[in-house]
């Protein structure tokens, strides 16, 4: 069967719709620099009553940058999974082997360039759409910084994949070393 189902899709598929659905809802009025600054300020003052607006402004900034990395690195991994899951679904019953026995399972730099190209095409919407949003800016800088995030969350995609077929390996070979045994 090469069609995938519906059934796989969507359950392939589901998370990268609803994470894009949460940066959807972070490109609004709602996650504007002055609303979460002033939410990050009121949650800070329950710690630290004294602090500065200026601190709480700054960190609110480091925070969004780091959102904008983190949260488009998962877009990225996220659509190389399902791709990946679609994958496996459509081809594991043709198979005359294991499915996961080869990198080639597991990674594939098409899934990686297709999780890159979502991202890309992603982040450049939202910076385009806040441009039509007054509270919201719209920066070309935060479209490279989310692609940055997208290549390293990939990088470590690569690694997490070479390293479970590693162990995958090493568990189908420790049984043939204790029945020479």
């Amino acid at each position: 069967m090469l069609k995938p189902s519906f059934r796989a899709l969507v359950r392939n598929w589901w998370m990268v719709i609803v994470w894009l659905g949460v940066i959807r809802l972070e490109s609004t009025d709602m996650a504007s620099a002055a609303n979460t600054t002033g939410v990050l300020y009121k949650v800070i003052l329950i710690v630290a009553p004294h602090v500065a607006p200026s601190f709480v402004s700054q960190l609110d900034e480091v925070l969004r940058k780091t959102g904008h990395f983190l949260g488009y690195g998962i877009l990225s991994a996220l659509v190389f999974l399902a791709l990946r899951n679609t994958n496996r679904d459509r081809v594991r019953a043709l198979l005359q082997r294991p499915w996961g026995i080869y990198l080639r399972d597991l990674w594939r730099l098409e899934w990686v360039f297709i999780g890159m190209l979502v991202t890309v095409v992603t982040a450049s919407y939202d910076e385009i759409h806040q441009t039509f949003i007054p509270s919201r800016t719209g920066r070309w800088q935060d479209v490279v910084l989310d692609t940055c995030g997208a290549a390293v969350v990939q990088l470590m995609v690569y690694f997490l994949s070479a390293h479970a077929l590693k162990l995958r390996r090493t568990v189908v070979r420790q049984p043939e070393l204790t029945s020479t045994r």
